[in-house]
């Protein structure tokens, strides 16, 4: 590789690959097998074979903890967007549904979600939102988001006070979707700024913006101030099919330098279709990334177990 496609960072990031894709393995396993593998964190994610939003527990979450502390691991964040959690239609009903008891119920889902990646000691929840029906207008869609948004943020504060734990320990992310009404990082940002919470971030998706955005790049460059994470994948062409990083159209290497100078948090491989072959994939991702993105630097700081284990007491439902 040129040695201009490796510039010296100014940020410096960590690797983590998504639990979604192991599902086929216990937590502990995923936890255990993605540490050998030379991954700085797990991302989390909510499904009834890891997370189970409805009976996950405080032991669950200390058992987890323990786990991690042991691998020198760490919970990175906490997604939310099982497609079938709630329903046999993908991603369904939306926090933008027309039907308020709908809306209600993949608010209660979030909500559990939040209590649960603070219970665990995640700094970050994410969750998107979900698909904006023909008949339902971007203003009224809008309106029940903000909705939405303030209640999972009083949700947030209530259980980090519950907790003893300071404000912006834990935090939200939206992150845009293809065919959702945020489907963009601008979208995203609008809700920001309307918004005007600290507590509520930008997940990226490097995928989602080369399938939804023109200048996927620029995208990635311009939203880098108000991002809280990434995730990563390859893509061919625009088709929105998660490729294991190289299989696919993505300049990564373009993608490394603007990392390189303005980014330190975390990145996550999602790979969710890669389940059958995780070992490979995950093993395929990590040396890609480390080749191309000069900002990925191995973590040598340990989870703060005397904090997190206050966290125990902190009620999941």
């Amino acid at each position: 590789m040129p040695e201009t496609s490796l510039p010296s960072p100014t940020s410096h990031a960590r690797l983590a690959y998504n639990a979604n894709g192991l599902r086929s393995v216990s937590l502990d396993d995923a936890v255990r097998t993605l540490a050998d593998r030379g991954y700085d964190g797990i991302e989390l994610s909510l499904n009834a074979q890891h997370v189970d939003p409805w009976t996950f527990s405080a032991a669950d979450a200390a058992h987890l903890r323990e786990t991690l502390a042991e691998t020198g691991m760490v919970a990175c964040s906490l997604a939310t967007g099982d497609p079938h959690l709630l329903s046999e239609h993908a991603f369904e009903p939306a926090l933008v549904d027309p039907d308020p008891a709908e809306r209600a119920r993949r608010l209660d889902l979030l909500q559990r979600g939040v209590r649960t990646g603070v219970l665990i000691g995640v700094p970050l929840v994410v969750f998107s939102t979900g698909k904006r029906r023909p008949e339902v207008s971007e203003a009224q869609a809008d309106a029940w988001l903000d909705e939405a948004l303030a209640v999972l943020l009083d949700t947030l504060h209530e259980t980090l006070d519950a907790a003893g734990l300071p404000r912006g320990s834990t935090v939200l992310a939206i992150e845009p979707e293809p065919g959702f009404h945020c489907r963009t990082n601008a979208d995203v940002a609008a809700v920001l700024e309307r918004t005007g919470s600290t507590d509520l971030w930008l997940s990226q998706d490097l995928g989602h913006c080369v399938v939804e955005e023109e200048d996927a790049l620029g995208s990635l460059a311009r939203h880098l101030p108000v991002t809280r994470h990434l995730q990563v994948e390859d893509i061919a062409g625009r088709v929105h099919a998660h490729l294991v990083p190289g299989d696919g159209d993505v300049d990564f290497d373009a993608v490394g330098r603007v990392l390189a100078d303005g980014y330190d948090g975390w990145i996550s491989v999602e790979l969710y279709d890669h389940d059958p072959v995780h070992r490979e994939a995950a093993r395929r991702s990590e040396e890609f990334l480390r080749d191309r993105f000069p900002s990925l630097t191995r973590s040598s700081d340990a989870i703060d177990l005397t904090v997190l284990e206050e966290r125990s007491t902190t009620a999941v439902h």
